[in-house]
């Protein structure tokens, strides 16, 4: 818990202190908080990333039967 300012020196001299595991754990950290910061972009046709994978099963329309489809044959397999 941090019970000062936090300024750019501040954290400086903080990272002084930390082993090189702990260095590592602070740029893992850096990065997320840099990726968290990005927009999503859409994908360039404007559907979903995973609409190439469904695209040869027209009973993916509707995803709630199909899920339940995949559900039974998985089911049938295993007890089969």
């Amino acid at each position: 818990m941090v019970f000062q300012q936090v300024t750019k020196e501040f954290v400086l001299r903080q990272l002084d202190t930390l082993s090189m595991d702990g260095l590592v754990e602070v740029a893992q950290f850096i990065e997320f908080l840099q990726f968290r910061g990005q927009a999503l972009q859409p994908s360039a046709s404007g559907e979903h990333a995973a609409f190439g994978i469904w695209a040869d099963y027209p009973e993916a329309n509707d995803p709630a039967a199909f899920a339940l489809k995949l559900r039974q044959n998985m089911e049938n397999r295993q007890n089969g």
